[in-house]
């Protein structure tokens, strides 16, 4: 199959820079970032499989076959960034293709989702089964409250759904398959155990305001991580991309070039 890729016009120099969304979106909602960070970098936003203008893969819909698809469109020692979903499929890439990331930035992205005993500033799994419930009825009633769910507590929230809400709708709808099966990875897919291996100079970046994926979350995971750092966005929830995008592009171009 072929992964869409949006390549985002730049020079043909500089560092390579490649965006994954997260569940229920596509490439369009890094638009305002691709083109600033193009400006000092080659960037490239990719449609996940079963959204925007990527087709559905042949097989199950899972986190291993997601991360060896999107590592063959990825340029050796690229740099990558994945929000949420797009996160969890990112930690994945380095832990299977290493070779392929030279430094990884986490946005609003840890390596297990829902809350257990020792991990209880996560969401709850009754959240995501109730969303993956609702899929079977509405779906697009069920992505317009996920949405309503990610700018919870942020500035300017009402600004930010409707940027979010006309985002998800700029391109093709999602397969429902791929919903059924993103959900699925958030509620099921734990890296902890496993991030010890991921080496790369690593950047996470979560918004004060998270309430999908709390900086309470990310403090605990950052000791797990052998080479990373955390950078909280006050006042910023599940998108802070789209609520502070200055800064956090000015966060993403540091951690580049430092």
């Amino acid at each position: 199959m072929t992964i869409k890729i949006n390549n985002i016009k730049s020079g043909d120099s500089g560092e390579h820079i490649s965006l994954l969304h997260g569940w229920g979106f596509n490439a369009a909602i890094w638009q305002e970032t691709a083109h600033a960070l193009a400006n000092n970098a080659q960037v490239n936003c990719i449609d996940l499989p079963g959204h925007g203008y990527s087709p559905m893969p042949s097989g199950d819909y899972n986190i291993e076959t997601l991360a060896n698809l999107i590592a063959e469109t990825l340029p050796e020692q690229g740099h990558l960034i994945g929000w949420s979903l797009g996160g969890i499929i990112a930690m994945q890439i380095a832990l299977r293709h290493p070779q392929k990331i030279k430094k990884l930035i986490l946005v609003g992205s840890v390596a297990r989702f829902v809350r257990d005993d020792d991990w209880r500033y996560a969401v709850s799994t009754e959240i995501l089964q109730d969303f993956s419930d609702s899929l079977s009825n509405d779906i697009q009633q069920t992505l317009q409250r996920f949405i309503a769910l990610q700018v919870m507590g942020s500035d300017e929230s009402r600004e930010i759904l409707c940027k979010l809400r006309e985002l998800m709708n700029s391109n093709q709808a999602p397969h429902p398959a791929a919903l059924q099966g993103g959900l699925e990875i958030l509620q099921e897919v734990d890296l902890r155990n496993q991030l010890s291996k991921i080496t790369q100079s690593t950047l996470m970046i979560f918004g004060e305001r998270d309430t999908l994926s709390r900086p309470k979350t990310a403090r605990q995971m950052l000791p797990l991580l052998p080479n990373a750092q955390l950078a909280i966005i006050n006042g910023a929830g599940h998108a802070p991309f789209l609520s502070h995008n200055q800064h956090f592009t000015n966060l993403i171009e540091q951690f580049i070039h430092e």
